[in-house]
């Protein structure tokens, strides 16, 4: 339903004048990612990866080492720090591609998410584990604000990630 969504939708873009491929190249990933690493960000002009299983298990921001230590899951890599948080990874990743370590609403913003903002980007710095998610916000402040009202906050960012990719939004990560 959602692939002949996203062909209706691209054929009225291109009829509008945007080509079909410059419209699947303008819609946001489902899972924030850079160079199809998640969990990652752009520091001057460096990518930045950091170990998701380490923000999740010891509440610590990591940075990861892709060269030694890289997992891949919902079409994105993943690094780690060590080879025993990648084996942890591994070890979650079931044959759906789906992870309890993966970020939140894919990495977006949480609280951008949750008034529907579909391109606000989130830190892995920002990240906080709430019960068994690993929530990401575009700044500490943004997270400030987020955590003041946790869960409308976490309710309305899954509504609107599931409406947002039911509808064909988000692009799907392969």
């Amino acid at each position: 339903m959602k692939h002949r969504l996203l062909i209706v939708i691209a054929t009225f873009a291109t009829l509008l004048g945007f080509s079909a491929a410059a419209f699947a190249q303008q819609m946001p990933d489902a899972i924030i990612n850079n160079d199809g690493i998640g969990f990652s960000r752009m520091a001057d002009g460096n990518l930045v990866a950091y170990d998701l299983v380490a923000a999740y298990d010891e509440h610590m921001i990591v940075e990861a080492n892709c060269g030694a230590f890289k997992a891949t899951a919902k079409g994105v890599s993943w690094c780690f720090s060590s080879a025993a948080n990648k084996t942890t990874f591994e070890a979650a990743t079931q044959d759906n591609g789906s992870n309890q370590y993966l970020p939140f609403v894919g990495g977006h913003c949480a609280l951008g998410m949750s008034f529907g903002n579909l391109t606000a980007r989130g830190d892995p710095r920002t990240a906080v584990r709430i019960g068994n998610l690993l929530v990401l916000n575009g700044r500490l402040d943004v997270r400030t604000t987020f955590l003041q009202d946790t869960a409308r906050n976490i309710d309305n960012a899954r509504l609107r990630y599931d409406l947002a990719i039911a509808a064909g939004n988000l692009k799907i990560n392969d």
